[in-house]
């Protein structure tokens, strides 16, 4: 695969994947839970999204081909932690899919009565996953297009709530204490999960070492921005128990502020954030099956390489299907974005892991490399990325049993899968 990503297609890629249908979806129900401390929960999972950001930007430079994040953990941890990581991270793409999928149909509901939500939910995943099977570069120029658009929205709705923010709205701002704040910082912290996807695709990005920290911090900065404003808008100019109850939160907002037209204009921007984020999710979740391949841990075939295909398209196609899979499942949002939360925490500990091996284990790249944090940076970045996160995934599966389970049952298939396959490629090593 060549390198066709700029500065500008990575920012957009980024920006596009993770202020997706999230941030248009998720602040009126977490302030459903927790009234306006609703952006607390988004400060708080932005300090998460730093760490992200930071290992995100050695890891990637350090290691600037596809699916980076596989081969640092490779190189730094343990090829079987490698393959974990990215067996979870499958599991998040696809649920991240299934979230946003069903965030699209809701508001292209709202936009085209006559198509029912569920049906438009299948169909975008459909969609991109057909464009996907051409390449990247003329999906990159129309998402940059359609971010455009729907950064002038939230910009819109952010600056105009600012003007019809009532106080009222924010009172009492914990109506239910302090532990529904710290709790939603999980489901919240899904709206800034995707930083770490730039590892997935530094392989395709021109001058990475460069391009990447750059990226991620120009990124960060527009997100967090966004975040912060649009959530205070929506709890100050709507009452957060009737924000509970909206499908089309940010539309809602817009309609108070803007009215009829208005409201039109931001759900179609909602429409195409969540169309940008299918898109950058299909793309980010085939190149992790790539990688697989490259090391023989998934089929050959999923290796364009190998196959002599200009683009990964069985992997796009295998993505696409088990996304359609994950949409069936039919979990709720908040459901959803907590699974791919504590998906995403756990790869960020083990990414933390890598940054703190980096020195004692790969030297002479680290030397090499055009951008390097110093040692005592590297220790502080990884340990707090494990720490910050193990404290977090805590909250999660103390909350629910039934996720334990679940994620026990999924890893340990995805353990028994790599010992089956590696028992495998040695047998076959022998016999040669």
């Amino acid at each position: 695969m060549t390198r066709e990503f700029g500065l500008i297609g990575v920012i957009v890629t980024v920006v596009g994947y993770v202020i997706g249908a999230s941030i248009f979806i998720l602040p009126g129900q977490l302030a459903g839970s927790v009234g306006p401390a609703v952006i607390i929960s988004y400060s708080l999972a932005a300090v998460i999204a730093l760490f992200a950001c930071i290992s995100a930007a050695q890891l990637g430079s350090l290691y600037p081909r596809t699916g980076a994040g596989y081969v640092a953990i490779t190189n730094l941890v343990s090829p079987l932690g490698a393959f974990i990581t990215i067996w979870l991270m499958l599991a998040a793409y696809v649920f991240a899919i299934a979230l946003i999928a069903n965030g699209f149909g809701e508001y292209f509901n709202v936009l085209i009565p006559v198509v029912d939500a569920k049906v438009a939910a299948y169909g975008v995943v459909l969609l991109f996953g057909a464009l996907n099977l051409g390449g990247a570069a003329n999906l990159v120029r129309v998402q940059s297009l359609i971010v455009l658009l729907f950064m002038i929205a939230l910009v819109a709705v952010s600056v105009g709530g600012l003007f019809t923010v009532e106080s009222a709205n924010l009172e009492p701002f914990m109506p239910a204490g302090i532990n529904p704040v710290v709790l939603a910082v999980v489901p919240a912290f899904f709206s800034y999960g995707g930083f770490m996807v730039v590892m997935e695709m530094a392989g395709e990005i021109k001058n990475p070492a460069r391009t990447i920290p750059l990226a991620l911090g120009i990124s960060f900065i527009v997100v967090l921005i966004t975040y912060i404003a649009l959530s205070f808008a929506l709890v100050g100019t709507i009452n957060w128990q009737e924000l509970a109850s909206q499908s089309a939160p940010v539309s809602r907002l817009a309609e108070a502020i803007y009215g009829s037209a208005g409201a039109t204009f931001i759900t179609i921007a909602a429409v195409g954030a969540a169309a940008t984020s299918v898109n950058a999710l299909v793309l980010v979740a085939s190149r992790d099956v790539v990688a697989l391949s490259e090391s023989g841990l998934f089929s050959a075939r999923f290796n364009p390489e190998v196959t002599g295909q200009a683009h990964p398209s069985a992997a796009v196609l295998v993505i696409t299907a088990l996304s359609v899979a994950s949409l069936m499942l039919g979990q709720t949002v908040m459901e959803y974005a907590v699974w791919v939360s504590a998906i995403t925490l756990i790869y960020q500990a083990i990414a933390g892991v890598a940054l703190l091996f980096i020195t004692s284990k790969a030297q002479e790249a680290y030397e090499q490399s055009k951008f390097k944090l110093s040692g005592g940076w590297l220790t502080f970045w990884g340990a707090g990325s494990v720490l910050i996160s193990l404290a977090f995934l805590y909250l999660v599966f103390q909350d629910s049993q039934g996720r334990t389970l679940g994620a026990l049952v999924y890893l340990a298939i995805g353990v028994l899968y790599y010992v089956l396959r590696t028992r495998s490629k040695s047998a076959q090593a022998n016999t040669q």
